[in-house]
């Protein structure tokens, strides 16, 4: 029974293999190990917004991950964020994803908690302020 349980919490190596495969199938992502070693940051340092100006996030392509379900919010509508905070989780059967904010301002709108998502879908709008 405990041994039941223990692979139900924790993927096989094998099946560890198969995801980053399946993620390192989009051309846009990178190991943290690989962002270190270009010495360059994932987000350029110029993302910011004039006060007033809004912003559409929209769920970037991640690959070929099925499935995908905005699971939580750690902010909700009227709340103000700065670049860098994580603003929700993003999962299906094989991964959670934090999504961070990219820009400092205050939250507008958002999608539905447990929303199914597809890439190109709008996730949140942000002004600045």
């Amino acid at each position: 029974m405990m041994k039941s349980i223990i692979h139900k919490l924790f993927f096989s190596e094998r099946k560890r293999n198969e995801i980053i495969n399946d993620l390192k199938s989009n051309p846009n992502f990178r190991t943290k190990e690989e962002i270190e070693k270009s010495g360059t940051d994932i987000v350029p340092s110029d993302f910011r917004l004039e006060k007033g100006e809004v912003q559409t996030i929209f769920l970037p392509e991640i690959g070929n991950q099925k499935g995908l379900t905005l699971t939580r919010w750690y902010f909700r509508q009227g709340d103000v964020v700065k670049r860098g905070d994580i603003i929700c989780e993003i999962e299906n059967e094989n991964i959670m994803i934090e999504f961070e904010s990219h820009y400092s301002g205050k939250i507008i709108s958002t999608c539905r908690l447990n929303q199914k998502l597809t890439s190109g879908i709008e996730i949140l709008k942000i002004e600045g302020i």
